[in-house]
């Protein structure tokens, strides 16, 4: 049975096991769907729903990087007291579970995706354990609110320049800089988003318009997402922030084949009009068609800049 016949095999597994009131068994079920497509039908709220009715005896596992975390949270955060288990590749994960209160059974931490699929073998070793459901959007903000930072104009864009350590396709120095002027120019303020090292290589001057958001504590920057009109951003964590958010997002990435990564972080939000997504070949090549795109979009979509 190949993967495509798979998922609606399990699908009707578990509907047929929660008619029958079996719900730790239709939960195993769903955790098998959303393995093989994360958003297939209503199998996250159909997890959900069927995991409260389940004796909560298992582990439920979260993969991934802080995008995922996030698309985790709605869920973590009314089951705060089930046990959970972290692979992951971001190093801090300890500390952004233990701030939002979520205690963590046993973590797991890889550099790449040949050790992510050995402690998946191993995992499958663990008898009554799945994956955590996921939630597309928000149903409010996650974390305890910052300050919104004091900028000069009204219209705040964010302005992330950084990507995934797996990704490693940040936007390049030669963009940022051209489209913040682009930015300043239409008379937009910029929280920028970025670890210390990725903003200093910018060499930016202070101004009333910019804001960075470089906080060693991600969860400290992730929370000044709520302050933007519209996020730019690349393949990171905080294109997904917005976009759970609600807040109009522009991702801008290689056009390669990424399937997971579009069905999971682009694919939703682009068919709920929360995000649009700009693909290039050459980034520096295409400088002009992009920064045409942003105006267009702060102009005539979000029609904040009369």
């Amino acid at each position: 049975m190949n993967r495509h016949f798979k998922k609606y095999y399990f699908y009707f597994v578990a509907r047929l096991l929660d008619l029958l009131g079996r719900y730790d068994q239709s939960i195993a079920n769903y955790s098998k769907v959303i393995q093989y497509r994360t958003f297939f039908w209503d199998v996250q709220t159909r997890y959900s729903n069927a995991y409260q009715k389940s004796s909560k005896k298992c582990y439920l596992e979260i993969h991934g990087g802080v995008g995922d975390f996030l698309q985790h949270l709605p869920f973590i955060l009314k089951n705060k007291s089930a046990k959970y288990i972290v692979a992951t590749h971001f190093l801090p994960a300890k500390a952004f579970f233990e701030n939002s209160g979520i205690h963590v059974s046993k973590y797991y931490f890889y550099n790449n995706s040949d050790e992510h699929k050995i402690i998946r073998q191993k995992l499958k070793k663990i008898k009554h354990s799945f994956w955590c459901p996921k939630k597309v959007f928000f149903d409010q903000i996650p974390f305890s609110s910052q300050d919104k930072p004091k900028l000069k104009t009204d219209v705040i864009i964010g302005l992330q320049i950084g990507s995934s350590r797996l990704t490693n396709s940040p936007l390049t120095i030669k963009f940022a800089l051209k489209l913040l002027h682009v930015l300043f120019k239409m008379g937009c303020s910029v929280i920028l988003f970025g670890t210390k090292k990725e903003i200093d290589q910018l060499k930016l001057k202070p101004r009333k318009e910019l804001f960075f958001a470089n906080d060693k504590d991600i969860v400290k920057n992730l929370s000044l997402v709520q302050f933007c009109d519209l996020l730019i951003g690349g393949e990171s964590v905080f294109k997904t922030m917005s976009s759970m958010l609600k807040i109009k997002t522009l991702v801008i990435h290689e056009d390669n084949n990424n399937r997971f990564r579009d069905r999971v972080f682009t694919n939703p939000y682009i068919q709920t009009g929360v995000m649009n997504v700009y693909k290039y070949k050459n980034l520096n090549n295409e400088i002009p068609l992009v920064l045409a795109y942003v105006e267009h979009l702060i102009q005539n979509e979000l029609k904040l800049i009369s």
